[in-house]
C-alpha cells in the first residue's frame, strides 16, 4: 500500500512538472532577439582575439517574471560569458510559467551567439 501510495505521488508530481506552461519573453522570441541584439556589447578583448561562440545560459524565471538563479552551461570565454549573463540579469521580466491557471518558478534557457563581423 505505502508503494502504490509513493508511486502515486510521484507520478502526480510529474505530471503537474509538466503541465505548465513555459515561461516567455515579452512579446515573444522575436521581441527576444531585438533585446540581444541591442544590448549585447561584444566585449573588446574577445574581439581583439578573434573569439566567436555561442554562450548557454540556464536560469529560473520566477513566479512574478524575475530572474534568478543564471548559470552559463557550457563555458567558452569568460569575457563572453560575463557579457552574456548581465544581458540575462538586466532583462526586463518574462512572462511566467503557467500551471493551471497560477503562474510557478521554472526554468528558461537562452543561447547568446557572439559572432564577429565578416
Amino acid at each position: 500500500m505505502k508503494r502504490t501510495l509513493v508511486t502515486l505521488l510521484l507520478l502526480i508530481a510529474t505530471v503537474a512538472l509538466y503541465a505548465a506552461d513555459k515561461p516567455s519573453f515579452p512579446g515573444g522570441d522575436q521581441a527576444l532577439n531585438k533585446y540581444l541584439a541591442e544590448n549585447l556589447h561584444y566585449p573588446k578583448q574577445a574581439q581583439d582575439n578573434g573569439i566567436e561562440g555561442n554562450v548557454p545560459i540556464q536560469f529560473i524565471v520566477k513566479a512574478d517574471g524575475t530572474i534568478s538563479s543564471i548559470k552559463v552551461t557550457r563555458m567558452i570565454d569568460p569575457d563572453l560569458e560575463a557579457e552574456a549573463i548581465r544581458l540575462v540579469r538586466e532583462m526586463p521580466k518574462w512572462i511566467p510559467a503557467d500551471n493551471n491557471g497560477a503562474p510557478v518558478d521554472a526554468t528558461a534557457n537562452v543561447v547568446i551567439s557572439f559572432r564577429l563581423p565578416e
